[in-house]
């Protein structure tokens, strides 16, 4: 008996440290550090919301605007959001002739592979993809503000500006 634990007892200890010494497969991207990459101004070229009770109801909607959509069906340009490095958003909502609509003023924050954006009266979790100068955002939220985050949200960013 004391002879199959030994041996036991290394194939385990050996497994154990192999797996401890494992690396990680590389994905073949660098790692984005948002903090700093997403500071500057973005519009908002493509927006696609899937509401699955529009506002507590029990219809389900789908709002999709793509790049073209914004003059053509709405009048309006593409919505822009400039990030400050003090981590505070302005998004801007403007018509056609270039007169502001509205503003909304909040604040930001990039943690791990989130951007949590904060709004007067509600807050948003993202996940990100950012490559070069296009960003996408994705995130279960609460768009239409009936008190349930069960609303898909998918936003394509364009960078037009940056700042540091």
């Amino acid at each position: 008996m004391q002879y199959t634990f030994f041996p036991a007892a290394i194939i385990c200890l050996g497994l154990f440290l192999a797996c401890n010494d494992a690396q990680e497969e590389p994905t073949g991207r660098q790692p984005v550090d948002l903090t700093s990459d997403l500071l500057g101004t973005w519009e908002t070229i493509e927006y696609e919301v899937n509401y699955q009770t529009y506002l507590g109801g029990d219809t389900a909607y789908v709002e999709h605007i793509r790049e073209a959509d914004w003059g053509r069906k709405f009048g309006v340009r593409p919505p822009s959001t400039v990030f400050s490095a003090d981590g505070k958003l302005r998004r801007t909502h403007r018509l056609r002739t270039g007169q502001v609509a509205n503003v909304t003023n909040g604040i930001w924050k990039a943690q791990g592979d989130s951007l949590f954006v904060i709004e007067p009266n509600i807050t948003y979790t993202y996940h990100h993809d950012l490559q070069g100068d296009r960003m996408l955002l994705r995130g279960i939220v609460d768009q239409d503000q009936d008190g349930v985050r069960d609303d898909t949200f998918r936003a394509v960013y364009r960078l037009v500006g940056r700042t540091r």
